[in-house]
């Protein structure tokens, strides 16, 4: 599972070993592909996109950066990616960064469903 704790994406990870108690692991930033692959799987991809997509400026990189971890050249990527077609990931991922565009005064909107 996903979770958003202080602005900053967790992720959580729950298993049994036969004849042994549940281990967990939890981890901050983006869950690796496989996690997220399975969430999407199970719920479905969101769209998280720009109402101006020349939209410019730190803020979008902060965010990307703030809420996932990411380094420069990963959020810059991110960012290509919403200004191009929309950012897709998660539900807890899309809304974080909706949340922190909001607070920058940066105008987008998240759906359900892939970017296209």
């Amino acid at each position: 599972m996903q979770l958003v704790r202080d602005g900053k994406l967790a992720w959580d990870l729950d298993w049994e070993h036969a004849g042994c108690s549940a281990s967990h692991d939890r981890s901050w930033g983006l869950a690796p592909e496989w996690v997220r692959k399975a969430i999407m799987s199970q719920h479905g991809p969101h769209c998280l996109q720009l109402a101006d997509p020349e939209q410019r400026g730190g803020a979008v990189l902060k965010a990307f950066r703030d809420a996932f971890g990411l380094s420069l050249q990963e959020a810059q990527n991110s960012a290509r990616a919403l200004r191009q077609s929309g950012y897709e990931g998660t539900y807890v991922e899309v809304r974080l960064l909706a949340d922190l565009f909001e607070r920058e005064g940066i105008a987008a909107g998240a759906s359900p469903g892939p970017c296209v």
